[in-house]
C-alpha cells in the first residue's frame, strides 16, 4: 500500500450560497490555489461555525453535548485525517488517547473538522481530495455549458 501525502490544513473557511447550498473549504494556507471542498447541511454548517466564532447559539450543539460527557473521561484528543472519498463521500478518522492506547474512530468528516476546530488539534486531508481553484474565466464557461445542456 503507498503511503498518501497529507496535508495539514491551517486555513477553514465557510461559504453558504443559495444556489450551491452550504461549503467548508479547507486550505493548508490562505494563498494556495488548491484546496479541499465539501458540502454540509445546516447543522453541520452551524457546529463549524460555531467553533469559529462566528455564530454563538443559545444552547450547546450536539458535538459540545458528547464533548462535555468526554470531558469527563480521560481521553485525548491528536488529529483527525480526511483520507478518501467513495460513492461520493467522503471519508475521516479521529485519532485519540485513552488509557494509555491510540485508537481511531470513523467520522463524518464535518463532525470531526467541529472536534478538530474545539480541540485545536490538527486537521489533515489527504491531497488527492484536493481541487484546484477556477478562475473566473473557467467559471464562466461552465456556466455556458450547463445553460446548453438538457436535463
Amino acid at each position: 500500500m503507498t503511503e498518501e501525502k497529507l496535508v495539514s490544513i491551517g486555513e477553514v473557511y465557510l461559504k453558504s450560497d443559495r444556489s450551491s447550498g452550504n461549503m467548508v473549504v479547507l486550505k493548508e494556507k490562505e494563498e494556495d490555489s488548491h484546496h479541499f471542498i465539501m458540502f454540509v447541511g445546516d447543522s453541520e454548517f452551524a457546529a463549524i461555525a460555531k467553533e469559529k466564532g462566528m455564530v454563538e447559539p443559545k444552547r450547546p450543539l450536539t458535538h459540545e453535548f458528547y464533548l462535555r460527557i468526554v470531558d469527563n473521561l480521560s481521553v485525548e484528543f491528536l488529529r483527525i485525517e480526511i483520507y478518501d472519498m467513495k460513492d461520493n463521500t467522503y471519508f475521516a478518522n479521529v485519532f485519540f488517547r485513552a488509557n494509555g492506547s491510540e485508537h481511531t474512530i470513523d467520522s463524518r468528516p464535518s463532525d470531526a473538522v467541529a472536534l478538530a476546530l474545539n480541540r485545536k488539534i490538527p486537521i489533515l486531508v489527504n491531497y488527492k481530495l484536493f481541487r484546484r481553484e477556477l478562475t473566473p474565466e473557467e467559471i464562466k464557461e461552465y456556466e455556458e455549458i450547463c445553460k446548453t445542456v438538457k436535463f
